[in-house]
């Protein structure tokens, strides 16, 4: 296949470009998904990976911060412990109760999951691998919608090169007790690419608490690239929550594409607090009036750590509402970004659009970049965005030693309050406290 479209490109590029044709023969999928792969690659093969001249990525240079591409990560059957999955997530998320999918280097471990109690619960499951031999029609709408962010490279390259995954289908009226938790694990082996997509289909009036939580095994050099898409069918209602805890030496890329039916709700929760590089993606369409999403989450970094939240919400349909709230924790020289963009298009009339990011930053060193945008088309809407930074208040600060606090206890106190403010969105009361126990346990404090 002639992929000579761009003329210059990095080693990486390049890399990237052999590691699909290294690997296309063995890659899972029928035909129609062989012409959506080869399809995936032209588009990165004429984009190369993303810098700074794309504005989008103004603020990461993914082309700079990749030097090299390691193999694909083959799939391990080397035994997992149950201590493996507290040391990766915490305690408290790795005891939430929950329908468990455990996928190490992106396949799914049934000896460590919960499957058939999944599919007692009436939702249809499969593992992505398998599902690409033979797909349902609602699998392949659902990875033709990510197909049609057209020039977006990080779902390019995750069409292209998808291992694995799982695909799930809420049947209509079906309203699940128990979350589903999909546990991502890296694999024991030597460092890799892992690229995983994983699909959530509801029908009408289905709902579900999903859970994602992306940990390491101990290894470093896990170049990841996951892809979820969700699409609710009217008055349906997805909560969609996740956890980042991966390797400081890990470079994370991610993004969630969703489609919100009429009279639906869909729910984003996302804490950053592993990898050097995180990228995180959240795009939502409003197709359906009366629909709702809030978007919300919290970023802790350290050392050199960056991590970008970039945030697309499209209301392409009248009288929807989007609220958008991410707070940031910045300490030593780490970098965080957020980027906040509400489309209104000229029919969406009665549209309520709001966003706002927040940063503590706790050294001279870390670095804030906000960049809120508002593209709106419609004269009878209600929107608005704010961006703060600063500085642990100083008086609150006195008035908690004052009161025989120590300073450590004392600003992690504080910290907590700050972040705290996004557990709110959760209506999970064990989900909340186990964000609660991993951010006190970064702070090094004990959980309240």
């Amino acid at each position: 296949m002639d992929l000579s479209v761009q003329q210059f490109r990095s080693e990486a590029e390049q890399a990237l470009l052999d590691l699909y044709e290294r690997s296309v023969d063995a890659l899972p999928g029928d035909a129609s998904v062989a012409a959506l792969r080869q399809s995936a690659i032209r588009t990165y093969a004429g984009l190369g990976l993303p810098h700074r001249r794309v504005e989008a990525w103004k603020y990461t240079d993914l082309r700079a911060a990749i030097a090299e591409i390691p193999p694909l990560l083959a799939a391990s059957d080397a035994p997992v412990e149950d201590t493996a999955f507290e040391a990766a997530l915490g305690k408290a998320f790795a005891q939430l109760p929950a329908y468990r999918v455990v996928l190490v280097a992106g396949a799914v471990r049934t000896e460590l999951s919960d499957v058939q109690g999944l599919r007692d619960a009436g939702v249809e499951f499969g593992a992505l691998a398998q599902m690409l031999e033979s797909p349902p029609e609602w699998l392949m709408a659902s990875l033709d919608t990510a197909s049609a962010c057209g020039g977006d490279v990080l779902i390019a390259l995750n069409t292209a090169l998808m291992t694995g995954g799982v695909a799930l289908r809420l049947p209509e009226g079906v309203t699940l007790q128990k979350p589903i938790h999909l546990i991502h694990l890296d694999g024991a082996d030597a460092p890799g690419s892992v690229y995983t997509r994983n699909v959530l289909v509801t029908e009408d009036g289905a709902s579900a608490t999903v859970l994602e939580s992306f940990g390491t095994l101990g290894r470093a050099g896990v170049q990841r690239n996951a892809v979820t898409t969700v699409s609710l069918g009217a008055k349906s209602a997805i909560h969609h929550i996740k956890l980042q805890r991966e390797a400081l030496e890990t470079i994370h890329l991610n993004a969630w594409v969703a489609n919100v039916g009429a009279d639906a709700r869909y729910n984003a929760f996302q804490v950053s607090m592993g990898a050097a590089l995180a990228r995180n993606q959240v795009s939502v369409r409003f197709v359906g009036k009366d629909a709702a999403t809030d978007i919300s989450g919290a970023t802790l970094a350290r050392g050199k750590q960056h991590c970008d939240t970039t945030l697309v919400v499209e209301h392409d349909v009248p009288a929807c509402e989007s609220r958008e709230l991410f707070k940031l924790v910045l300490d030593d020289e780490a970098r965080g970004v957020f980027q906040g963009k509400i489309v209104v298009a000229r029919d969406a009339q009665k549209t309520d659009g709001k966003q706002m990011s927040q940063a503590l930053l706790l050294s001279e060193t870390a670095e804030f970049d906000s960049k809120p945008e508002l593209e709106i088309y419609a004269d009878d809407v209600v929107c608005g965005h704010g961006a703060t930074s600063g500085q642990i208040d100083e008086d609150l600060l006195f008035y908690l030693r004052a009161r025989g606090l120590p300073e450590a206890q004392a600003r992690a106190l504080l910290i907590q309050a700050f972040v705290g403010e996004t557990f709110e969105a959760l209506d999970d009361e064990a989900i909340g406290d186990a964000f609660a126990a991993v951010s006190a346990d970064w702070l090094g404090a004990p959980a309240e």
